[in-house]
């Protein structure tokens, strides 16, 4: 481990804008695997030489199509993978193609209850007490159900079938509060999960629908987060400007990755940075894997100038995950000058 990790305490006052001493980083677990195999050893021992401030734990959640064997009865889907399913674009796989079959899916919702789940996180928590921990739990309300129903289905059942989306949204969201109880339990101090709801001009879908459907079910999700002392993380990709008051409305306290081309950062900053903390992503489209090292240090003290405040509100990242695209100087010197300007 880094000489230079931050403490959970110290993490928790960057979050809570009470102070910090540097910038706290979450980096590697946006490094694709491909660039390991591609860099090899000298990538392996440079990123030893950064701190990663948070500990990233999971739990044992469900299968898609298939379950484990010990339990292949742990999945989203109610009856066997389609033989075409494959040939299917990944936004059009439903595992509830039928909305007759709303009940039946209800009731057979995968259902993460007891310690077995959450054994990971609570040895992580015993082996680490000094570390922030952050359980994750991806694919949260757009996200799993463009999965169940298919996006351009669930798009138009926002305005077709709102008694039955609002049905499905309620069991998601009961699913979630399981997970995030789980992480309760075992001692996490935060859960970060993602929902990308925006393209790179605007939402998917109008406010109106994000404040009908998803924002009760993630006013409920952070407020038992809340519960139990833990912050609540949000990775969403796109253009959100428009949500950004509700999310900070129902407490949401870190949101990721304040996309480059998509949002306006200077704009973003200064508009909502006294009531929420940022976890800005550098450029991962252009910046890293089109320009040149200089370009790269630049980029990253400007993103460090626009969002860090004196009393902290700035976790630094990737914007998403990069890959063999990237050189290795380019991750050198982003993550050199993240750590050093961010100190």
């Amino acid at each position: 481990m880094h000489q230079d990790v931050l403490t959970k305490d110290e993490v928790m006052s960057v979050i809570e804008r009470r102070g910090c001493r540097r910038v706290p980083l979450m980096i590697r677990m946006w490094i694709g695997g491909d660039l390991y195999d591609k860099y090899g050893d000298e990538l392996r021992d440079f990123v030893q030489t950064i701190p990663e401030d948070f500990l990233q734990v999971g739990f044992r959640g469900p299968g898609g199509w298939e379950g484990s064997e010990d339990d292949p009865e742990y999945r989203w889907a109610i009856y066997d993978k389609p033989r075409d399913e494959e040939a299917k674009g990944i936004d059009s796989r439903r595992f509830l193609s039928d909305w007759n079959d709303l009940d039946e899916f209800i009731e057979k919702m995968p259902s993460p209850i007891g310690k077995e789940f959450f054994e990971g996180p609570a040895k992580a928590r015993e082996d680490n007490p000094d570390a922030f921990v952050v359980g994750m739990d991806f694919f949260c309300f757009y996200e799993r159900l463009w999965t169940i129903r298919g996006m351009k289905d669930l798009l138009e059942d926002f305005l077709l079938e709102p008694e039955r989306v609002m049905r499905l949204t309620n069991a998601v969201r009961d699913f979630h509060l399981k997970v995030i109880r789980g992480y309760g339990e075992a001692g996490a101090d935060a859960v970060y999960t993602s929902d990308d709801m925006g393209t790179q001009e605007a939402l998917f879908f109008s406010p109106s629908v994000f404040r009908k459907f998803l924002k009760p079910a993630y006013a409920a999700l952070i407020e038992e987060a809340h519960s139990y002392g833990m912050k609540f993380w949000l990775h969403t990709c796109g253009n959100v400007t428009e949500i950004m008051d509700d999310l900070i409305e129902i407490g949401l306290d870190i949101i990721h990755p304040i996309q480059p081309f998509a949002m306006d950062a200077k704009a973003t900053a200064k508009a909502f940075g006294d009531r929420i903390s940022f976890m800005p992503g550098i450029d991962v489209q252009h910046l890293l894997p089109h320009c040149s090292e200089k370009e790269v240090v630049e980029g990253t003290k400007e993103l460090i100038d626009t969002f860090r405040r004196p009393e902290g509100g700035m976790i630094f990242s990737l914007s998403n995950a990069i890959h063999t695209d990237v050189s290795l100087e380019n991750v050198k010197a982003f993550m050199k000058t993240a750590y050093e300007y961010g100190s």
